[in-house]
């Protein structure tokens, strides 16, 4: 069936929206989400093909997203991961930690609360803007003054250190503990937030520059991402190798990663905190903060139900749930 391609969406007569995400000779895999189970479909050619129309479809940038299956040899078919969760699922769980989404007074004031990781990260973009904006950075670049651009940094990320796991505790001093190397990422990472939209070669100069810092290449991505997140959480991302790895995971997004910063990982993640602030600007989302918010949530929440054959929980039953907890005194 030459009309057919894996990543297509296609619609069922019957089994509405999905997207083929595996071809054979003689059938194609189709994941439906409307079905709530998180292994694909396998529908036998030719036969199938009369039931799937491949015209007149709306994008759906959701579903187009949805990329890490994987072969399950026992069954043959294509699955996400067990612990996925669906869109609404999810929402579901950051709704039962903050039920008027980001705009919920326990995430916006957070202070030592539920909400503090982005009270914290906004703290840290405030400090950022005082210590290296105006060309402050820049200028201390100029001058070659190493000391005080690191004090600088440090004292920023001070502010969020808090969030970071006990391994990285140390990392950023670790990170710009040598002069040499230190001043190849300073200057990579100013260039970079000089202009409005960087494109790849900035990103892969200034991961270039992370990956010879003498730290592991897990504490390279947080370096690499950390300071450019903080500066503009409106155009970049941040990653965190674990957390940000296990909620992409649950939201069947394969990110690419690879153990040392590279363009094609970051870029994956941009384009899934992309999709989900667009998706998640009905519940107040405003930039990457609330999504970085939201990929920690993700990361931690635990399946609250599970039905045969690997369905994931209803979207209907997690958001009737839901209404309960936000209804109980």
């Amino acid at each position: 069936m030459r009309d057919l391609a894996n990543g297509m969406l296609v619609k069922h007569h019957t089994l509405g929206l999905g997207k083929i995400v595996a071809l054979e000779p003689n059938a194609v895999h189709v994941f439906f989400p409307e079905s709530d189970k998180r292994f694909a479909a396998k529908l036998r050619l030719p036969a199938a093909r009369a039931l799937l129309a491949t015209e007149g479809l709306e994008p759906n940038a959701w579903l187009e997203g949805l990329s890490a299956f994987t072969l399950d040899s026992a069954s043959g078919r294509y699955a996400l991961a067990a612990s996925w969760l669906t869109h609404d699922q999810a929402i579901a769980q950051f709704l039962a930690v903050f039920p008027k989404g980001f705009l919920d007074p326990a995430y916006v004031g957070g202070e030592g609360g539920k909400g503090e990781r982005a009270s914290r990260w906004r703290a840290a973009h405030d400090a950022w803007v005082k210590g290296f904006g105006d060309g402050q950075g820049e200028k201390l670049l100029e001058a070659d003054d190493l000391k005080e651009l690191t004090k600088r940094a440090l004292a920023v990320e001070k502010i969020v250190a808090p969030l970071h796991p006990p391994a990285d505790k140390d990392a950023l001093k670790a990170a710009l503990g040598d002069e040499e190397t230190a001043r190849a990422f300073f200057g990579a990472l100013l260039e970079l937030l000089s202009v409005p939209s960087p494109g790849r070669a900035r990103f892969e100069k200034l991961f270039g520059t992370a990956g010879h810092l003498p730290v592991n290449p897990a504490q390279q991505w947080l370096v690499a991402t950390l300071f450019p997140f903080i500066a503009s959480p409106e155009r970049h991302v941040l990653m965190r190798p674990k957390a940000t790895r296990e909620a992409a995971e649950r939201l069947g997004c394969d990110l690419r990663y690879e153990d040392s910063p590279t363009w094609v990982s970051y870029a994956a993640l941009r384009a899934l905190s992309t999709q989900l602030l667009e998706k998640l600007e009905a519940n107040g989302a405003k930039d990457f903060v609330d999504i970085e918010s939201f990929l920690h949530v993700t990361a931690a929440a635990k399946r609250t139900a599970k039905a045969e054959d690997g369905a994931a929980p209803s979207p209907k039953r997690a958001r009737a749930k839901d209404t309960r907890a936000r209804s109980t005194p």
